[in-house]
């Protein structure tokens, strides 16, 4: 049948563009040399006087919770039954606008920045988010309201899926907290910004 053996090219693509600009989002910043050193005083868990290093981490690790959803993509296999395509990719960017709402949550219970800066840029960081949300959400609703009898039709609906999340232009979210030179050396030190720098590192193909 002309449904079961239709290649849909638009698929894949669709999937990379998605991380394509989720990697562009979630982007560490540089790694800077140098050996912490421990406060003997006891130090606060938020605001002045905390650690920078933990607050950092607690920033990134919030994004950890969408790039996760976002990195693993669907496999769809050679045929191209349309029905499981459309199951499998609309379940695969449900998955990215929950796992973007739970970085939106976890962001937001970060506490207050340990200087001055952090504060700002985590705003900016949920501003980010909350765009990608949306996108992410008009491109599932173009997505679920493909007709697999219709293979013609499914494959323009994906293409136009696709190019909605083309036209995504997601900034360095976390190059915002490179403003702060405390700030910048924090994340190099903190191992939930390692991580989020490896997934940005990762080919996407």
């Amino acid at each position: 049948m002309q449904q079961r053996t239709i290649r849909l090219a638009a698929v894949p693509r669709l999937a990379a563009a998605v991380l394509c600009a989720f990697l562009l989002a979630t982007g560490c910043t540089a790694a800077v040399s140098g050996t912490p050193v421990a406060d003997p005083a006891p130090a606060p868990t938020e605001g002045p006087g905390s650690d920078p290093v933990l607050w950092v981490d607690r920033v990134c690790g919030s994004l950890l919770a969408f790039t996760g959803p976002a990195l693993t993509q669907p496999q769809f296999g050679e045929a191209a039954d349309l029905p499981g395509i459309k199951q499998k990719l609309s379940a695969y960017l449900d998955g990215i606008v929950g796992g973007l709402q739970k970085s939106r949550d976890q962001l937001g219970a970060v506490g207050r920045s340990p200087v001055g800066g952090g504060d700002e840029a985590v705003a900016r960081i949920d501003d980010v988010l909350e765009k990608l949300q949306g996108d992410i959400g008009t491109a599932k609703s173009k997505v679920d309201s493909a007709d697999p009898d219709d293979p013609e039709g499914f494959l323009a609906t994906i293409t136009d899926a696709e190019t909605e999340l083309g036209k995504i232009t997601a900034p360095d979210a976390l190059a915002d907290l490179s403003a702060s030179p405390r700030l910048q050396k924090a994340a190099a030190k903190a191992a939930n910004c390692q991580q989020l720098s490896a997934q940005g590192a990762t080919p996407t193909n």
